[in-house]
């Protein structure tokens, strides 16, 4: 996991079904003060936080934490999503170092 910066969000006009309901969103790693880490950005899946551009996100990059927020009910013959990287909190406030 770590700590990232919503830059932009993805406008894609044809997605893959699990993912039509849920938003895409450009973010940049930063440190623990803010700033870019000099990374490369991730296109990450918003699953229903509502976080947008400006916000200070944790991400998961790991397709087992996209399973377990989304695919927990699907049945044996269902297609899981088809994503690794997925924002799981917008971060409120912390204390920078």
């Amino acid at each position: 996991m770590y700590l990232g910066h919503v830059t932009t969000s993805v406008v894609a006009t044809e997605k893959h079904p699990r993912l039509r309901a849920h938003r895409l969103l450009v973010v940049e790693p930063v440190g623990l003060d803010g700033q870019p880490l000099g990374g490369p950005a991730d296109v990450a899946l918003d699953p229903g936080l509502d976080a947008g551009p400006g916000d200070f996100v944790i991400v998961a990059k790991e397709g087992a934490v996209v399973a377990d927020l989304l695919d927990r009910d699907l049945g044996s013959d269902e297609t899981g999503t088809p994503a690794n990287v997925v924002i799981v909190a917008i971060a409120d406030d912390w204390t920078p170092r």
